[in-house]
This record gives C-alpha cells, sequence and structure tokens, in this order.
C-alpha cells in the first residue's frame, strides 16, 4: 500500500452535541500499520470484518445469546463500513 500525503483542511464532525475533529494523520497511521500485516485496500477490511464475524457465531459459546452476537456483529458491520470508506478510491469523488 502506497500512501500520498494529501492535505485537507481540518474536518469535523458532531455527534450528539461533542464536536470531534477527525485526525487524518491517525487515519494514515491505522492504514499503514494494517498494511503491514494485512492486505489493505478498499475491499479487505470488508472481507477481514467478515472473517471475524464467522469466527465469532461459530465459536460462540452455546449459551451465548442471539441478543448478544446481534450487538457484537452489527459493530463489526459498522466497523467494516467506515474502515472500507475510508480507503475509498480517490477517482470516486
Amino acid at each position: 500500500m502506497v500512501i500520498e500525503k494529501l492535505h485537507y483542511p481540518a474536518e469535523g464532525v458532531t455527534i450528539n452535541g461533542k464536536s470531534y475533529k477527525l485526525n487524518v494523520r491517525e487515519i494514515e497511521v491505522f492504514l499503514q500499520h494494517c498494511a503491514s500485516f494485512m492486505p489493505a485496500e478498499h475491499s479487505d477490511f470488508e472481507t477481514m470484518t467478515q472473517i471475524i464475524s464467522d469466527q465469532l457465531v461459530d465459536n460462540a459459546n452455546a449459551n451465548t445469546s442471539v441478543e448478544e452476537l446481534r450487538t457484537q456483529l452489527k459493530f463489526l458491520r459498522e466497523v467494516s463500513f467506515l474502515l472500507k470508506s475510508i480507503v475509498s478510491p480517490a477517482d470516486n469523488y
């Protein structure tokens, strides 16, 4: 994975009335770190979260409720969407 230095204005988001700043440098470091041990292209994050999801379901304790798994699986789906969108090809914009 090759990461170019792109300069974006400081972006922020507000969630439940609290403002947060997006840290592009930390996203860059995260992507570089992931690329050191796994493929880290556009759809690779989705594939990885699906593998984790399958492992979670396949290895869940027999006493684990569907409700407990649902929350974890929904979180993984949202993380997958976030990570996949972080590495969207620039020509899509």
